[in-house]
């Protein structure tokens, strides 16, 4: 199904970070079946208000960043950074769908220098286990940038609410935000290593940033390592 027009069959998501987008048949049918990821959906709610600024790193198929756009409605702004080729295509297919003007997506990896990465696409199928890799002999030569000065070149508002979910590339994206994290944004993370976890952790603590869990109850750092989490500076 994946190579034919079936898979494009228009579809309504019928729940979740998305609920009531239009969305494609194929592939990852929780999608728009609403069953993905739907403990984030009420901190999405909290963080992405009418005329508010988010981003989305590791946007996939466009999950989170068409539940973003639609929330902070055609006054606010959404970018998106997914640079495995088929993902990003069917992220900004989904986006066309919805038309989500006020969402713009890039194809850059979001890291600590503006350059190039070697990057694991998996056959470019779209899998959500594509990676950065740190051995320069693994993967593609693809573009990536750090994200102070992506926002300053395109002239973009600074982020309020992030997500990311990169494979163990989260630190290294952080590293490279400079003066957005200035601003405190509010952070939904997906930690897949020590390594990531301990990276982020040097980053954000200094900053008064502290990690609430998807239930809403503070925890230790190291209750975050293989979950996703909140990461805050404010009262939740």
């Amino acid at each position: 199904m994946r190579w034919t027009r079936l898979g494009n069959f228009p579809m309504r998501v019928q729940g979740g970070l998305a609920a009531g987008a239009r969305w494609t048949l194929y592939p990852f049918s929780s999608y728009w079946r609403g069953t993905s990821d739907t403990e984030a959906a009420g901190w999405v709610d909290k963080f992405c208000r009418p005329g508010g600024t988010a981003l989305d790193l590791g946007a996939h198929f466009g999950l989170y960043t068409v539940g973003m756009a639609r929330r902070v409605g055609p006054k606010g702004q959404v970018v998106s950074l997914e640079p495995e080729k088929t993902a990003r295509e069917r992220c900004l297919l989904h986006v066309r769908m919805n038309r989500l003007s006020w969402v713009r997506v890039f194809s850059e990896a979001a890291s600590g220098t503006t350059g190039a990465i070697q990057f694991v696409d998996n056959g470019g199928a779209g899998s959500t286990t594509c990676y950065v890799s740190k051995d320069s002999g693994i993967g593609i030569s693809l573009a990536c940038t750090r994200l102070d000065e992506l926002y300053s070149k395109e002239g973009l508002r600074a982020p309020e609410f992030i997500k990311i979910d990169v494979e163990n590339h989260g630190a290294e994206a952080l590293s490279g935000a400079g003066w957005i994290l200035d601003g405190r944004p509010e952070i939904m993370m997906s930690f897949h290593s020590e390594e990531e976890l301990s990276g982020t952790r040097g980053i954000l603590a200094p900053l008064g940033y502290r990690v609430v869990s998807l239930g809403g109850e503070s925890v230790e750092w190291e209750k975050a390592l293989y979950k996703t989490a909140i990461l805050t500076t404010k009262p939740i």
